[in-house]
């Protein structure tokens, strides 16, 4: 692996993300819509309340079905995308700079596969947790934290002895 894995997986993973990216940005899908209709319910109950002059309307059902929408649209699986197209564009960049260093070939893997192994437990997990409801995946999102940042200290290393240098003389 000397950088071509991860210009494919780039490729590959920013169309996946591109196609998953709208489940997470449109609030009529999964969690969002069924809190809108539950927020939504709750106020035409109050409305109908105040029409019939009753004197107690459910005022905090209402106001508990719009917090519960207004939660579901804060979740933290809509960083996924944004986390996702990152994370694939730096793998492309990753592969090309890879296969242009002058490293040790098993540096070179290290380096490649930390990359990989950071976006899929990353970006990957706040998927899996955000548009799957795989509320597990969350606790590994650290793991491709770590990695990405070792990657990126590994790539300016990698950077630093494996850039050729070229004299004019």
């Amino acid at each position: 692996m000397n950088g071509k894995i991860n210009i494919i997986f780039g490729f590959i993973y920013f169309a996946l993300t591109a196609v998953l990216g709208p489940t997470m940005l449109v609030p009529h899908m999964g969690v969002s819509m069924q809190a809108m209709k539950t927020a939504s319910q709750a106020v035409d109950k109050v409305k109908e309340d105040a029409q019939k002059g009753n004197q107690n309307p459910d005022y905090a059902g209402a106001l508990s079905g719009i917090m519960d929408y207004l939660k579901s649209e804060k979740t933290p699986g809509k960083g996924a995308h944004a986390h996702g197209n990152l994370e694939a564009l730096l793998n492309i960049a990753v592969g090309l700079v890879l296969i242009t260093l002058a490293i040790p070939v098993n540096f070179k893997t290290l380096l490649s596969i930390i990359f990989l192994v950071g976006a899929v437990f990353h970006s990957g997990m706040l998927y899996l947790g955000g548009i799957f409801h795989m509320y597990w995946a969350y606790n590994f999102t650290i793991i491709g934290a770590i990695a990405i940042i070792a990657g990126l200290v590994g790539m300016g290393i990698a950077s630093f002895i494996g850039i050729k240098q070229t004299h004019n003389q």
